[in-house]
């Protein structure tokens, strides 16, 4: 399982992928939370509004920070 983060220019972009790291390792999920934190980029894949979160390519969360229990119900929704 993918699991990418969008955005790093805010504190609650940092605490998502805080947060998604977390959820990831209490899945045992062992595959490493990417982030990606260029604007242009984030656009390019249709995201106006971070944070952001997408699993195996497809945008799974945006506009809202999330806590580690919903991105747990995230990726067992993705498994």
């Amino acid at each position: 399982m993918k699991i990418v983060t969008l955005g790093y220019c805010c504190k609650k972009s940092k605490a998502n992928h805080e947060n998604a790291v977390i959820a990831a390792k209490n899945k045992g999920i062992q595959e490493e939370v990417k982030n990606i934190a260029d604007t242009s980029e984030i656009v390019k894949l249709g995201v106006m509004s971070t944070p952001a979160i997408m699993i195996d390519g497809k945008i799974v969360s945006s506009g809202r920070m999330l806590s580690v229990e919903q991105v747990e119900k995230l990726i067992e929704k993705y498994i």
